[in-house]
């Protein structure tokens, strides 16, 4: 699939895609002040060009997205694309074939898979929050690839819990998870449906919308602290709002790449 983007919004638009797509890249230079990226994904995914385009669009870019057929190059953009990512020297996620690196917590995400691979700003920035947390039980509310629940578990969060409304996120969740040998409850629960387990720390990679019905699950036993990001800088207020009910202000905030990530804490 390739997406053909300004060039100033091709950071932005590598994020978005990437989160989606879950893809090998390669970026192009193009004439006339635009880039190329390139995702090279195992079969045609339709739904995916389409899910892509409307991410696109929400984060006001303007793309071209065409799909096409190629060849083996993919194997080396893939590795070229999915690096090793270190956060707050205690944590690194890595593809399988980069090596671990003493003294930090090993998290091993397959980029085959089409959830987050540790690229988004995002999911940075909740592992920059995270990597801070005291140890203690702890609930991933939309767990996608399951990258903070394994991590929180090699922090030493104890027990772990991650949930999704999506089957196939639980299903790259069990599966990292085996991978990286650790122990987490895997399961597939919707925010406003299903019951949530209490824990002492909750993170929450989801959208502004899902905010304050997460608030309200959470009523009935507030954590001490939640990770809450997916978020735009102009929704921030509104989130905190629904959270201060529990008691949870904000303690810390990172603002990156156009998304906004905060610790609520009491």
């Amino acid at each position: 699939m390739s997406l053909t983007v300004a060039a100033a919004d091709a950071p932005l638009a590598l994020a978005e895609a990437s989160e989606v797509l879950g893809a090998g890249c390669r970026e192009r230079a193009l004439p006339g002040g635009r880039v190329a990226l390139d995702f090279w994904l195992p079969a045609p995914a339709p739904g995916r060009v389409d899910e892509t385009r409307e991410r696109l669009q929400r984060a006001g870019i303007v793309a071209g997205v065409e799909e096409a057929t190629e060849g083996n190059q993919w194997q080396e953009a893939l590795r070229a694309f999915h690096r090793p990512v270190e956060i707050a020297g205690r944590i690194l996620v890595r593809p399988p074939w980069e090596p671990a690196r003493p003294g930090l917590a090993d998290v091993v995400i397959d980029p085959g898979m089409a959830f987050g691979t540790g690229q988004h700003a995002t999911t940075r920035s909740c592992l920059e929050l995270l990597a801070d947390l005291p140890p203690g039980s702890l609930l991933d509310v939309g767990c996608g690839s399951g990258i903070l629940a394994i991590a929180a578990r090699r922090l030493g969060h104890d027990p772990v819990w991650a949930v999704d409304a999506d089957p196939l996120a639980v299903e790259a969740t069990i599966a990292n998870a085996r991978t990286n040998g650790v122990g987490i409850t895997v399961a597939r629960r919707t925010v406003g449906r299903d019951r949530l387990p209490p824990a002492r720390h909750v993170i929450g990679n989801l959208t502004a919308t899902v905010m304050p019905q997460l608030a309200q699950e959470l009523a009935a036993a507030p954590p001490e602290g939640a990770i809450l990001s997916g978020l735009r800088p102009a929704e921030a207020p509104g989130v905190l709002g629904a959270f201060a009910p529990l008691g949870l202000r904000e303690a810390a905030r990172i603002d990156r790449d156009g998304w906004t990530t905060l610790l609520v804490a009491r």
